[in-house]
């Protein structure tokens, strides 16, 4: 795997050329305030590893830190995997040109101003990168085993590294960049909120195998895709749990492409999904050739645009308020008055970011108490633990318009919603 990433985003150097606006782009220089990661990532920029950019680009370090190891007062080594991309601007997005790994141990020496590199002693290639590696840990499992996981940037430790670093970037320079984007994979929006469960993916044996470091404090649950459907070439054989790690196993049954999903649900609300497009032959999975990574906003992005009053569209006579619930989601309340269907519904709404839409199965409705006074207090609820979603469409104009759908009418919406002025 070692040189595979970088020779891929070489070979998709015509294709994203060709596509691209060019832009110059400021040259890199560390933001922050840590004066090793300082050394390590203006090395990294410089001397990284991978295809040497055309003018216009810049080239991002994701230096991957795994242990600094302090010899003296003016003297550390640094241990870890040190990633350099190179990328151009194409609109709102960084589009990756070449990138690739660098496994080293750097020397640092403390200057009048600052932290240096002063050597950089790398892994070789083929047999001699497991022997380095090896050779680097001096009997440390657990640093050699890091410097194993820091070969993919899938996983949450390698993925929290370079989007910080090009968020960093990004804002250091005031850049209108929006995203990111490798070769043959979804843009990666720089909102996106940082990993936190560690996902890793690999090919063992003419399977694929998908495992997740479950967090405790997790509500939710991951589900794989169970390839249930007819023409799948490959099928789930396994998802199991044990020690806090989630194995997900998928053997081939045909060949062909296929893409395996895993999804992260909160309740009924999917709010993170990954893809893996996995190409099948001669009777094994032998290769990830792209994928896709989808994830919810969170509740207070979500809030700024969806909180407040909104009235049907074409009577403006039935109110939805939408509230952010303290815990989690949106409280909703539907009145419609008497002459208009005389009820209240009252949910709590949770974003899906496959759907891209709120769902809910927890509506409650009550007649409109009859009565002048505003206070009355509600009745029985006539129907309870209904279920639906509240659908985003723009109108000709881009303008919002919420669109409630209820298990009484799941294709067509109940009642349209417009922002009340």
């Amino acid at each position: 795997m070692k040189k595979l990433f970088a020779l891929i985003l070489i070979l998709a150097l015509a294709c994203a050329g060709a596509a691209c606006a060019e832009s110059a782009l400021p040259a890199y220089a560390y933001p922050g305030d840590d004066p090793i990661e300082a050394a390590v990532a203006e090395y990294t920029a410089e001397f990284g590893p991978g295809y040497r950019p055309e003018t216009g680009s810049v080239s991002i370090p994701a230096p991957i830190i795994l242990l600094v190891e302090e010899t003296d007062d003016s003297h550390c080594r640094v241990y870890g995997n040190f990633w350099l991309f190179n990328y151009v601007l194409n609109g709102a997005t960084l589009e990756t040109i070449s990138g690739g790994e660098m496994p080293a141990v750097l020397t640092l020496e403390k200057t009048e101003n600052g932290w240096k590199v002063t050597d950089a002693e790398q892994a070789g290639d083929g047999e001699d990168y497991a022997k380095d590696i090896h050779r680097f840990c001096q009997g440390n499992e657990a640093l050699e085993t890091a410097y194993y996981e820091a070969e993919d940037l899938d996983n949450a430790m390698g993925w929290n590294v370079r989007h910080r670093f090009i968020r960093d970037y990004v804002a250091a320079n005031g850049l209108a960049v929006e995203a990111y984007q490798d070769y043959g994979w979804d843009p990666i929006p720089l909102s996106r909120a940082f990993m936190s469960e560690p996902i890793t993916g690999s090919l063992e044996d003419g399977s694929y195998i998908l495992r997740v470091q479950l967090q405790p404090d997790d509500a939710g649950e991951w589900r794989a895709d169970d390839m249930a459907q007819d023409g799948s070439v490959v099928k789930l054989v396994s998802a199991e749990t044990a020690g806090g790690v989630l194995t997900v196993r998928y053997d081939p049954v045909g060949d062909g492409q296929m893409a395996v999903y895993l999804r992260h649900f909160t309740g009924i609300a999917c709010d993170e999904a990954l893809g893996f497009d996995l190409l099948v032959k001669d009777g094994k999975i032998q290769e990830v050739t792209g994928g896709s990574h989808t994830a919810s906003p969170s509740d207070a992005e979500l809030a700024d645009y969806f909180t407040g009053e909104w009235l049907e569209k074409d009577t403006q006579f039935t109110v939805l308020t939408l509230t952010q619930n303290p815990e989690k989601g949106f409280d909703a309340e539907i009145i419609s008055p008497m002459t208009h269907g005389a009820y209240i519904c009252r949910a709590t709404l949770y974003f899906d970011c496959e759907l891209n839409a709120f769902v809910y199965d927890n509506g409650t409705y009550y007649e409109v108490p009859i009565t002048d006074s505003e206070e009355a207090a509600l009745g029985d609820p006539i129907v309870t633990n209904a279920g639906g979603r509240l659908a985003v469409i723009p109108d000709e104009n881009g303008m919002p318009i919420l669109s409630w759908y209820s298990e009484l009418t799941p294709e067509e919406p109940e009642i349209q919603f417009v922002r009340a002025e």
